[in-house]
């Protein structure tokens, strides 16, 4: 979410700005602007065992093993790839290109403030859980060192180049976000909107206090290394053993609604405000697609599935783009799926346009066993899951996304950078792994292009954004049913 008040609009932009120019020596970004040539303007599974060590060797593997690279190959490489690959340690200022005054002010002064907001929860956060350890502590009680997550330990070992790291990539992330929204991919995002729900303050206090909470908590389990099984037990076939763990060490998992009412604010510190803007690539390579096949504008008779869906908070970019298009929810949560629908609900009662909008259906279902027609769907969705499933699940779930996939369809692929997408990460992407996530160490080593054609999916385009990557796979054919037959 992005929990944002109208009132101190300046303060968070100040804040922000405090942030941004706390290091005069931020790197530069390297030929300005990442800015594609375009048309006119258009418009779960989750988990696993209390192991955090990965799947594979320490270490990074030998350079032609590394997916980053090996993609080179396999994807066109959009503009986006090479601008992450050349950020390098130069000189500059954060906001050089950044106008905060002409026509594009709105957008950057939304999302600065996101940026500062967001950061000073993430460090209200870690202070108060660091101060609740201490007292533990003085207490007599047995406890680890630092609340301070592995992957966030440059914070503290060296914080000016963690600073001028993030300034960096935040100023680099809204850049292309709005560089997209100028070529006509996408419309600005509707939540910026004075009229939404984030800009008032008993919603930014609900959000807030839910989030602290749930923060404290993680941080203090992530210093102990605390159990990560699930409050639920069940069968495997209702809820994989891989599932039924805590990701991130959150409160119940992916199960209850507690876990996820906080998580949109979760996942926005985490990545401090930017998390929208690096899903929102998914929309280019939709965009993409529905230009290819000559769509109608509003996206009508198109059908779109999203599988793992989350809080919903994607599709509601997806709807708000091209309202007229049919939509599938899944996710394998009951408590995740809910808040979807109640995000579309928000939507529909008070963004959607005048007339006739598409369908939105909502189903729960195990990525790895769809309960969908073969070739019912002319777009599937996934966003950040496959870090979170081990090497079979990822197989079992790209044979089911041919099998539902009309021959021509796009399935669009976003998660986490992967080691080789940008060298200037690779000694610290693995940190993550260690904050309750299994299956991440294995996944930045697998090559997704090979996976795909492993089902009868061709490699098609690729998109980075700050931490994420965004690639694309067509089904040109109907897949053979052996190939689509590997679900569990």
């Amino acid at each position: 979410m992005g929990p944002l008040r109208r009132r101190p609009r300046c303060l968070l932009v100040a804040v922000a700005a405090a942030c941004l120019l706390a290091s005069s020596r931020l790197p530069a970004l390297v030929g300005g602007a990442c800015r594609p040539a375009r048309r006119a303007p258009a418009g779960e599974a989750r988990a696993g065992q209390r192991r955090c060590q990965g799947e594979a060797a320490a270490g990074p593997p030998a350079v032609e093993g590394i997916p980053g690279r090996s993609d080179d190959a396999n994807f066109e490489q959009r503009a986006s790839v090479q601008r992450w690959r050349d950020i390098d340690g130069g000189l500059g200022n954060p906001l050089e290109g950044v106008d905060l005054t002409g026509g594009d002010a709105p957008y950057w002064l939304y999302h600065l403030g996101r940026f500062g907001f967001f950061a000073a929860q993430g460090l209200l956060s870690v202070n108060v859980a660091e101060a609740a350890l201490a007292l533990d502590r003085a207490r007599g009680a047995t406890s680890a060192g630092s609340a301070t997550p592995q992957f966030l330990s440059r914070l503290s070992q060296a914080p000016g180049e963690f600073v001028r790291g993030l300034s960096q990539t935040t100023v680099a992330t809204f850049r292309q976000d709005l560089d997209y929204i100028r070529s006509g991919y996408f419309k600005a995002p509707f939540d910026m909107s004075p009229s939404h729900r984030q800009w008032s303050p008993a919603f930014v206090a609900e959000k807030s206090l839910q989030y602290v909470q749930e923060a404290v908590g993680v941080l203090q389990r992530s210093a102990e290394k605390s159990d990560t099984r699930t409050w639920m037990s069940s069968g495997d076939d209702m809820y994989p053993p891989y599932y039924r763990h805590t990701f991130h060490y959150q409160a119940d998992g992916w199960l209850s609604s507690r876990s996820a009412e906080v998580y949109e604010t979760s996942t926005e510190v985490i990545f401090t405000g930017r998390q929208d803007a690096m899903q929102r690539t998914s929309l280019v390579h939709i965009s993409d697609h529905l230009h290819n096949i000559m769509a109608d504008r509003s996206g009508k008779g198109v059908r779109l599935l999203e599988v793992a869906c989350g809080t919903g908070r994607l599709m509601t970019f997806v709807r708000d783009n091209w309202p007229g298009m049919d939509v599938t929810a899944s996710d394998l949560s009951p408590f995740y799926l809910e808040e979807a629908r109640k995000n579309n609900a928000y939507w529909v009662d008070n963004f959607a346009p005048k007339g006739d909008i598409g369908q939105a259906s909502f189903v729960q279902a195990n990525a790895e066993r769809l309960p969908f027609e073969d070739a019912s769907f002319d777009i599937v969705l996934s966003v950040y899951l496959f870090h979170e499933v081990p090497a079979e699940a990822q197989d079992n779930i790209v044979a089911e996304v041919a099998r539902v996939l009309a021959p021509g369809g796009t399935f669009v692929l976003t998660d986490s950078i992967q080691l080789g997408d940008r060298q200037i990460q690779d000694q610290q992407i693995d940190k993550f792994g260690g904050f309750a996530e299994p299956y991440y160490m294995s996944y930045v080593r697998r090559d997704l292009a090979e996976l795909a054609r492993a089902h009868g999916l061709e490699p098609g385009a690729k998109e980075l954004s700050a931490a994420t990557k965004s690639v694309t796979f067509v089904k040109r054919h109907a897949v053979d049913a052996g190939l689509s037959a590997g679900t569990v």
